[in-house]
């Protein structure tokens, strides 16, 4: 919650002013980062025209209004490199409506950018603001993340840490992991860890597996246990497979290639895209995002298999009765 603090002035204001100003700017310094009496001293200087030198004794005066007001500061010591921490305060942010919607928004949008670190940075950033936010906004923030977030996976229910797994993608580790699948139920899967992505507000962990011969797409909130093993190298011949399709509308007009895509034919109405995929799972999944903007022209089985899906959620929803 730190204050905007532009570069003041000091003529302008008579010595209670001086003094207010003074203390708001060391809780502002303190809310960006602990210091000692000499940064405080130098922040001070640089923030406000004309101040002058403060000596300890009165920066030690100002801290204790602070903690007078309910600001709990600790004292500056060898465990704290001799610096000021600001532990707590009572302040809190009042939002509106408005404000809280663009929050919720701009994580919305970040999701679709495929960025898990700026995901899990702004979930950091969403959680300071919750704490610092009074009653009535809390329950605004939760109603509206709740709506408009439906889809996000709450970084709390993702059992491994992120930067672990991070490190095993970076390192192409071997690792063995006990998998709730949602078809199958849990399982041991042995991965060669190639990386971490985030879709459609869920976090996947890539990686190719041995025994199917082909890379896996596994969301890490199905992620119950994980660990490194030794598995003996073996040839990796990874499945990949080749595929043609057709963009028409909204899809053709705002489509972005990928390095693994290649726009083969286009005109103002059209576009005939090749990829080379290794995941069909995933691959079926954007086909249909895409409604009836997209057309599978080959191979023929993975052209089936949408035709076989699409029939099956027609089915099903002719038994749906509307009340």
């Amino acid at each position: 919650m730190a204050f905007e603090n532009k570069k003041s002035d000091l003529k302008k204001l008579d010595n209670i002013s001086i003094t207010a100003f003074r203390i708001l700017s060391i809780l502002n310094i303190l809310l960006k980062e602990p210091l000692g009496e000499d940064d405080i001293n130098q922040k001070i200087q640089e923030d406000i025209e004309g101040s002058r030198s403060l000596s300890n004794d009165t920066i030690c005066i100002y801290i204790n209004t602070l903690r007078s007001i309910g600001c709990e500061i600790s004292r500056p010591s060898k465990n704290t490199g001799y610096k000021y921490i600001l532990k707590s305060h009572p302040f809190k942010l009042n939002l509106f409506n408005d404000e809280i919607n663009t929050i919720i928004e701009i994580r919305k949008y970040i999701s679709t950018l495929g960025n898990w670190k700026l995901a899990v940075e702004i979930d950091d950033l969403f959680n300071q603001i919750f704490n610092l936010i009074n009653p009535e906004s809390k329950k605004i923030f939760l109603s509206a993340k709740k709506s408009t977030l439906c889809r996000e996976t709450n970084i709390e229910n993702i059992l491994p840490e992120l930067n672990l797994i991070e490190k095993y993608c970076n390192q192409n580790k071997d690792i063995m992991l006990i998998y709730n699948s949602p078809n199958s139920g849990e399982k041991e899967i042995s991965i060669k860890a190639e990386k971490l992505t985030l879709e459609n507000g869920s976090f996947y962990l890539w990686g190719y597996n041995d025994e199917l011969n082909e890379t896996l797409y596994l969301r890490l909130d199905r992620i119950k246990s994980i660990k490194t093993v030794n598995i003996k190298e073996k040839n990796k011949i990874n499945k990949t497979f080749e595929v043609k399709y057709k963009l028409i509308g909204n899809s053709a007009f705002s489509f972005v290639p990928s390095e693994s895509e290649k726009i083969l034919e286009k005109n103002d109405t059209y576009l005939i895209v090749q990829a080379k995929i290794n995941n069909k799972f995933k691959f079926i999944q954007n086909t249909l995002s895409y409604g009836s903007d997209c057309i599978i022209i080959s191979p023929d089985n993975i052209r089936k298999e949408i035709i076989f899906k699409l029939k099956m959620m027609a089915e099903i929803h002719k038994d749906v009765s509307i009340s």
